[in-house]
């Protein structure tokens, strides 16, 4: 039997998703040996893995393009006794063989405008993941998801789905750890920064749905003029937020960072005050766990994937709630006590989480998937 995964996204850029391929591609061939694998990967793009029963096939288009809806089967020259893959949400037309998808979460069918910031854009990005998504739901042997809130609101959007969905959670890897000096840590933030000053920290793509906004709108009504605010975006960095930052008059307490190293982004979570993730919606939530792998404290919306994730490991203030999120920044930084308590709760809390565990369960689906041809 051949698998055949999409693991274009498993690029040189910083994702979610692309986190969770390299994370399955890793694991995979050696939970499977008697299989064989083809991965598709970009152009110039690393190899996955060096596993024997592994190929590699660079494809061209981009992972996120009409050729992956509209004809995949030539992107890697599909069969019909092939299993394919498609971890990235969307079932392009002509898949000869069984699939499985990972829909990571539904926001392109429920939040458009969160998604797609650009209005004129809307009607392209609406048709392309809306087709896409809904092709996975109904037509995928599996349905993968990344939480049972994920799995919740994809039944929502097509009941049919829901009996075929299987919750596979997301994890981290382990350099995403709490760190063995902790001023060691707090120096290098300082270096990264350019401020000795205690801070909180926003990780993540600079979007609507990460409402960054009142992630800066709560720090600012927070009142605490000793701390300073870092947003490491991965996308557009400041776009739209600097002005905001002028407007609230917090811009020489506020830092855009992009691009940032991992050595530099762990010393970051390590060492600041909290993770603010005040997300209007979310699949998983990958910042919170990696911050909480880190000890670092958390202040997140109480959506329920970020509830489903964080438990008791978390304060949480209402989504969109700029008052409610500046109340527990203020409480964070006053209550030095209630941080230690939580990075302790959230160190115990990380180690639930597992790509081991994650890739073993993918593994029986594709067994299962494989079997009913």
């Amino acid at each position: 039997m051949r698998f055949v995964i999409d693991a274009r996204y498993a690029g040189p850029k910083v994702s979610g998703m692309g986190n969770y391929v390299r994370a399955l591609t890793s694991r995979l061939p050696a939970l499977l040996p008697e299989s064989r694998f083809d991965y598709w990967i970009s152009p110039g793009a690393a190899t996955l893995t060096e596993a024997p029963n592994v190929t590699h096939r660079r494809v061209r288009p981009a992972a996120a393009g009409l050729a992956t809806l509209l004809w995949p089967k030539r992107l890697g020259r599909l069969q019909a006794d092939d299993v394919f893959h498609g971890p990235a949400n969307i079932l392009g037309f002509g898949v000869p063989g069984p699939s499985i998808v990972t829909v990571h979460d539904v926001m392109w069918l429920e939040h458009l405008a969160w998604c797609q910031p650009h209005p004129w854009l809307r009607p392209i990005s609406h048709t392309y993941y809306s087709t896409g998504i809904r092709r996975a739901l109904r037509l995928a042997a599996r349905i993968l998801t990344v939480s049972q809130a994920s799995a919740d609101a994809i039944a929502r959007v097509e009941p049919s789905a829901a009996s075929k969905t299987v919750v596979t959670r997301n994890a981290c890897e382990a350099e995403f750890r709490a760190p063995e000096s902790r001023d060691a840590a707090r120096q290098a933030a300082t270096r990264a920064i350019g401020s000795s000053a205690p801070f909180f920290l926003v990780v993540g793509q600079n979007q609507p749905s990460k409402a960054h906004d009142v992630a800066l709108r709560g720090f600012a009504a927070a009142g605490l003029p000793e701390h300073r605010l870092v947003l490491v975006q991965r996308l557009d960095a400041g776009r739209g937020l600097d002005r905001l930052a002028h407007e609230l008059g917090v811009t020489d307490r506020v830092s855009f960072v992009s691009g940032v190293p991992f050595p530099t982004l762990l010393a970051l979570m390590q060492s600041a005050t909290a993770l603010l993730q005040p997300s209007l919606a979310e699949g998983f939530g990958m910042p919170v766990l990696e911050a909480i792998s880190c000890g670092c404290p958390v202040i997140a919306s109480s959506i329920p994937p970020l509830v489903e994730v964080l438990g008791d490991a978390a304060l949480f203030a209402e989504p969109a709630s700029v008052r409610d999120l500046a109340a527990e920044i203020q409480r964070a930084a006053k209550e030095p006590a209630l941080l230690e308590e939580l990075r302790e709760r959230g160190l115990t809390r990380a180690r639930a989480f597992s790509w081991d565990r994650t890739a073993e369960i993918t593994r029986d689906v594709y067994r299962e998937v494989a079997a009913r041809g």
